[in-house]
């Protein structure tokens, strides 16, 4: 005698649930396996046949978003938040798509949204706190982005990659408010948690200075003859070991400091050989361009369209901080910022951005064909309509979740190479006020040289590529000067450091605004600094910066040499 214990006959509900399941089953696997074709027809059969379910409308925006068809990804999300109003995850994923789509006051109502909801800060979801938490520092709402990446790292499992990731993120943040001590501690616990983390080493390595008594050239030493295979992680270290020798150099009462000079810079150079290996690039095309940007916009030409009264939108809130990276900017900016007219926007690709999408309406308008290179853009830069350029760019800072009109009367941008722009910035916004930030020559290069930018300032990492684009610029700026005469206002940082209350309170005049003393204050200024030099500029003035090229005189002998056969003075 046998016993046969059968299941129950599944009844129609059951059967198409498990159906759906098995779909999306489908679905998520092809996803995972990047089998775009597949995926993109499983989604659409899976959305006509079941045009009720919001799995499946997320899975169809979640394929659309890792293609970056943001458009589409809201559209699909938007169906599945239709069916699932209350859904926190579906919720959650459209604030990010509409991030990425450009519409940042739309994602700020939805994070807020989120931020306010007991539901979502009780879901216990690492995977949704790292998500807003990364969100939010799109948005610089950096304290709450630093609030859930904590949340995040407490709920993830000990010994997981995952979590140094997380420490990473939140470092970051915290060097952006200033919290430096804690930005060390979670760099260190990033690298605990994983070891090959070399991003952390340099971030790390550039929070302080670094002493005799407390360093990390002994570990960053012993990664080097472990070996490091990436070229980027590579040049990570090597720019770490070269900033930590440096500081090492100009510690008081170092008897050794010409040695940690030249390790230092020895480091430096390995560093940069290991990032320009791993990059396409020809300079010869950058001075090519910057040439053309010379030959176009010249007295005669900036003076015909002031003639025929294509003289741009006289909107007069922007104040453009410009120049080459490294030269100060940010000071000028922390300065001028500390105005409580005055709300610094940081480094915006606005103005690049609606140049290029108003080049593409012109070509569509007048049906010619669109640029097919740089000098080709710069041709057809000249024949746009400047008030519909200056008003696209305006327009474009309005969807930042922390700028609005009204917000405040003038706001900084502060993109160093605006300068290739500057021609056009003032044909476009008149009104809009020009700094032009200057440093001496070979201070300048030195620290553009030992700078590993994370993207960008190709030309910095090879002394002669680097020699040949500062003269390019350097010509360029005398151009605009001279043609923009009396609309760009210059100052060098060495004036600055050395008479800061004087040139502080030229720069607000220049702006026409008030004095007000909390502008001498600056390293009193709480808005959070996203640069490169987001930990100096707490310091307030000083000026240990102020000729350090001297040290490596000798190295940099090559460079100083084409500057000043270029007519640069460099003494």
């Amino acid at each position: 005698m046998s016993f046969n214990f059968s299941q129950e006959p599944l009844n129609n509900d059951s059967a198409l649930l498990l159906n759906i399941d098995k779909a999306l089953d489908n679905v998520w696997s092809l996803i995972n396996q990047q089998n775009v074709p597949q995926a993109k027809k499983a989604c659409s059969e899976l959305n006509q046949s079941h045009p009720n379910n919001a799995d499946a409308w997320y899975a169809s925006s979640f394929l659309a978003f890792q293609l970056k068809q943001f458009d589409q990804a809201l559209i699909y999300i938007g169906k599945a938040i239709e069916l699932e109003p209350q859904n926190l995850q579906w919720l959650l994923h459209k604030a990010h798509s509409l991030l990425l789509y450009g519409e940042l006051t739309s994602a700020h109502i939805i994070v807020e949204q989120l931020v306010n909801s007991p539901k979502f800060n009780e879901n216990n979801k690492i995977n949704n706190f790292a998500e807003i938490a990364l969100i939010l520092n799109a948005l610089e709402e950096f304290k709450t982005a630093a609030f859930y990446y904590k949340k995040a790292i407490d709920l993830q499992p000990e010994q997981n990659t995952q979590k140094a990731q997380l420490y990473f993120n939140l470092a970051s943040i915290q060097r952006y408010l200033g919290e430096i001590d804690a930005a060390e501690e979670s760099l260190t616990r990033a690298i605990t948690y994983n070891p090959h983390d070399f991003e952390a080493y340099l971030l790390r390595s550039s929070l302080k200075n670094q002493t005799t008594l407390a360093n990390h050239v002994a570990e960053l030493d012993n990664l080097i003859i472990q070996g490091i295979k990436h070229p980027i992680a590579k040049a990570q270290i090597f720019y770490a070991l070269a900033k930590e020798h440096e500081d090492l150099a100009s510690e008081k009462n170092n008897k050794d400091s010409a040695n940690n000079y030249q390790k230092s810079f020895n480091y430096l150079v390995e560093g940069a050989k290991s990032r320009r290996k791993n990059m396409r690039y020809d300079v010869a095309q950058d001075v090519k361009t910057i040439n053309e940007i010379v030959t176009t916009f010249n007295q005669s030409y900036v003076e015909q369209q002031t003639a025929n009264n294509n003289t741009g939108c006289e909107n007069a809130e922007a104040i453009f901080i410009l120049g080459l990276p490294r030269t100060g900017s940010t000071l000028v900016e922390r300065i001028v910022s500390s105005h409580t007219d005055v709300q610094s926007a940081g480094e915006l690709n606005n103005f690049a951005i609606q140049l290029m999408a108003q080049a593409r309406h012109y070509c569509n308008d007048k049906k010619v064909k669109p640029p097919q290179n740089k000098a080709e853009l710069v041709s057809l830069s000249s024949k746009l309509n400047f008030a519909k350029l200056g008003q696209a760019y305006i327009d474009s800072t309005r969807k930042s979740a922390n700028f609005s009109t009204g917000k405040s009367k003038h706001f900084i941008d502060k993109l160093p190479l605006n300068s290739l722009y500057s021609g056009l910035i003032h044909l476009a916004l008149p009104k809009a006020k020009i700094i032009h930030i200057t440093r001496h020559p070979l201070d300048t290069c030195y620290a553009i040289y030992k700078q590993l930018f994370t993207q960008g300032y190709p030309f910095s990492y090879d002394l002669n590529e680097l020699a040949q684009y500062y003269i390019a610029h350097h010509k360029m700026m005398l151009h605009w000067e001279k043609t923009l005469s009396g609309h760009i206002y210059k100052v060098a940082y060495e004036d600055v450091i050395n008479n800061v209350e004087e040139q502080a309170k030229a720069l607000i005049r220049y702006c026409n605004l008030d004095w007000q003393e909390q502008c001498l204050g600056f390293n009193h200024n709480k808005t959070p600094s996203t640069t490169a030099s987001a930990t100096q500029v707490r310091k307030g003035i000083y000026k240990s910066s102020q000729g350090k090229w001297q040290n490596y005189s000798q190295q940099l002998t090559p460079l100083k040499e084409q500057l000043e056969l270029a007519g640069i003075c460099c003494d």
